[in-house]
């Protein structure tokens, strides 16, 4: 907030011919929290217009005036989505009167995706380009768009963002668009240029660990972070190799980004894998079991026979095509090793049959004749006297 404070004061007190700059700001989606201005009655953006240093546009418009004549009209809409085209045109049928006048240009401030910078996008140029606007600076995108202004006939513009984002934005230019407007055969006619600046440091370290330990990368990140921490820089580090199983866990990238004190902005893009076994044409089946139990699994030497012993009997019985015929002729052979272990009826022997309960009556019966103190308080329906 100071920063924008202190930039905002800069601009406002640029003075061409002793007048102010105004300045004119619409919310994007980063910007504000709808439920949160409607609970504490206001934004942060209300915040600087409430100090005098921007003009915030709610979906609506002001005529901007020079030496008490009109010289523009500016017209914002705050952040839509998808509902975009069906609020602009809204927009546009409520102000039809105020739009109608072509004796100033007419500007619009829109924060949506654009069809043709995105795939999943809010808005047309077509739908853009049949509203009476003369010039549509959009937001939402981050790059410069178009990529040349040679097309007369185009009347949207993009600057993109003011800073990069991300690595993907570092090789596109940033900067600013000044446009200049002149009424050529009864319309306004859009000359725009795109200034470009100089951003912050920006650098990209790749690191490859090759075969290591959590610890390892732990250390040697912490010493490029701290390295290479300089004051509003943005880094990214692109960690590889090969870890350890069971020590993936032990890696706290949140915690090593916070290590960073002056940069702006740091990402830590992890690309470590788990050890694996390695391809070669000649290797045994034996040799890769011993090579997983040894880099996979940590088992201690004494013991890899013992697991390669086991692991090649559920192969050997998973890999047998008749299943059951094994597991018949093993369950066979630990019948005949331990006959008392599983009880059979002898044959020609028939099992005796379990003796049918008594209905529910006949027991009732039988209870009432069995001489007891408490069937006394006992009807014959069984219920209390």
């Amino acid at each position: 907030m100071r920063q924008a404070i202190t930039i905002l004061k800069k601009l406002k007190n640029l003075e061409e011919n002793h007048r102010e700059i105004p300045i004119y700001v619409i919310s994007g989606n980063h910007d504000v929290s709808y439920s949160a201005s409607k609970r504490y009655g206001g934004d942060i953006l209300d915040f600087l217009q409430d100090l005098e240093l921007i003009h915030y546009l709610k979906d609506s418009y002001e005529i901007v005036e020079k030496d008490g004549q009109p010289i523009a009209l500016v017209a914002g809409l705050r952040f839509w989505g998808k509902k975009t085209p069906e609020r602009l045109e809204a927009f546009c049928s409520e102000n039809k009167n105020a739009l109608a006048r072509d004796d100033i240009p007419k500007i619009l401030l829109l924060h949506a995706f654009l069809e043709g910078t995105v795939a999943n996008y809010d808005i047309t140029p077509y739908a853009l380009n049949i509203t009476p606007f003369d010039y549509i600076a959009i937001g939402h995108y981050h790059m410069k768009w178009p990529t040349n202004f040679t097309d007369q006939a185009n009347k949207i513009f993009s600057s993109g963002a003011t800073e990069h984002r991300t690595s993907a934005e570092w090789n596109h230019p940033r900067g600013f668009i000044t446009v200049k407007a002149e009424k050529n055969g009864g319309k306004w006619a859009i000359n725009p240029t795109f200034i470009s600046y100089e951003v912050r440091e920006k650098k990209l370290i790749t690191k490859d660990f090759d075969l290591t330990t959590a610890n390892e990368v732990i250390r040697v990140t912490r010493e490029l972070i701290k390295n290479n921490d300089k004051k509003e820089i943005l880094l990214k580090l692109y960690l590889t190799g090969t870890l350890k199983r069971g020590e993936y866990s032990f890696i706290n990238l949140q915690e090593l980004k916070k290590l960073a004190k002056h940069a702006l902005y740091v990402d830590i893009i992890n690309h470590l894998t788990f050890t694996t076994i390695k391809l070669t044409e000649t290797i045994s089946d034996r040799d890769a079991y011993l090579e997983v139990l040894k880099n996979t699994f940590n088992i201690k030497e004494q013991y890899r026979d013992s697991y390669l012993a086991l692991i090649e009997n559920i192969i050997r019985i998973a890999e047998d095509r008749d299943f059951t015929q094994l597991a018949t002729k093993l369950l066979d052979d630990f019948v005949e090793k331990n006959p008392d272990a599983i009880k059979m009826p002898e044959m020609g022997v028939e099992p005796q049959k379990a003796k049918p309960k008594p209905s529910t009556k006949r027991a009732k019966a039988v209870k009432k004749r069995r001489p007891s103190k408490k069937l006394d308080s006992f009807t014959s329906k069984g219920g209390n006297k």
